[in-house]
């Protein structure tokens, strides 16, 4: 394309029109050169570079809609990290244009958010998020700098593991009194299954010779319907004890009489459609009120530790990816145990 001189103020200036990576019209103009040289040179290295051209004015908001449509990431993944960055960075940052984002709103978006969460891990989470969509800008938008590399991570606090010891929890199962909501908590106890795996499970998952279920999926608890499960580790066998084995066998038993065409497709937990978690959620804490219900996967892994389990089992049994995971998350329960560890001198 030729440049142009501008006669009022005696220089020289080119314009290009291109499409940036999402098919919309451009124009880039830039003034100011004194020959007309400069002005060709400037032009052609525009043009050598509109690979990177849409770096110049893409916004975190736009960053954040591509890193969401390329990445493969579950429906509820989405869902969760769209709310995250609609609530926590959007209002702050999301109008600002990639290439102007600098170390001090790094510093003061990261102050912010360590005193906006009563958790630091959560507010490590949504800094985390950001740092991504930052890498997502250096890969694919041309950015040169990233203005979070000298700014110290959110530190991560040991979470505070709640857990309810088998006895008081016995009790207090006893009180529901709708559905199988006292089996499905029980089995959720004594296998540490999470609630969204227990939910998805049917009967083609349940080996009751073995006494062993297969968790190869998790249901997703907004629209009811199974999916990949959380980690690539999750999937897997896990055991249950004979006693969890006679309560199945009964349910089994009373579902094959009520339901008409019972088969091993069926749900565990619903039959035909799986329950919905919201009425469980409810239901769960009026009995257990102080308690998630993921807590107690938390209380599966105390009572497998507090009654001598090696760690690396436990790690097995929890389906996690990494021993780090289990480590980090039930490790200080070891260091309790150290004193009795001395026993083994007497």
């Amino acid at each position: 394309m030729p440049v142009y001189k501008d006669e009022e103020r005696k220089s020289w200036y080119f314009k290009v029109r291109y499409k940036d990576m999402y098919g919309r019209n451009q124009q880039k103009m830039k003034r100011g050169f004194k020959k007309r040289g400069d002005a060709i040179l400037a032009e052609a290295e525009f043009l050598a570079s509109l690979k990177e051209a849409f770096s110049e004015d893409v916004t975190l908001d736009q960053v954040f809609e591509h890193n969401i449509k390329h990445k493969r990431l579950k429906d509820k993944t989405v869902r969760r990290r769209t709310n995250e960055y609609n609530l926590h960075i959007k209002p702050r940052i999301g109008h600002i244009k990639v290439k102007d984002i600098n170390i001090q709103q790094v510093l003061d978006f990261k102050t912010h958010l360590e005193n906006s969460f009563q958790s630091l891990n959560s507010a490590r989470t949504v800094y985390s998020n950001f740092k991504v969509l930052i890498n997502h800008s250096v890969k694919f938008f041309g950015l040169r700098l990233d203005p979070t590399l000298v700014v110290d991570p959110i530190q991560r606090v040991k979470p505070k593991i709640n857990f309810i010891k088998r006895d008081e929890f016995e009790r207090k199962v006893k009180d529901f009194d709708i559905n199988h909501y006292k089996e499905l908590t029980r089995l959720l106890f004594y296998t540490g299954l999470r609630v969204g795996e227990a939910l998805a499970l049917t009967w083609k998952d349940i080996d009751l010779v073995k006494n062993q279920l297969y968790v190869s999926k998790t249901l997703d608890i907004l629209t009811r319907v199974p999916t990949s499960p959380k980690t690539a580790g999750s999937e897997g066998f896990v055991p249950f004890p004979n006693f969890i084995a006679d309560m199945l066998k009964e349910i089994k038993k009373e579902s094959a009489q009520k339901i008409y065409g019972f088969n091993d497709n069926l749900y565990v937990f619903g039959g035909l459609t799986p329950y919905h978690y919201s009425h469980y959620h409810k239901k769960f804490k009026e009995i257990f009120p102080k308690l998630r219900i993921h807590d107690l996967r938390h209380s599966y892994a105390t009572y497998l530790i507090n009654n001598g389990v090696d760690i690396y089992l436990v790690k097995e049994l929890m389906r996690h990816d990494d021993i780090k995971q289990t480590a980090n998350t039930y490790g200080h329960l070891y260091t309790e145990r150290k004193q009795e560890v001395m026993s083994v001198f007497g």
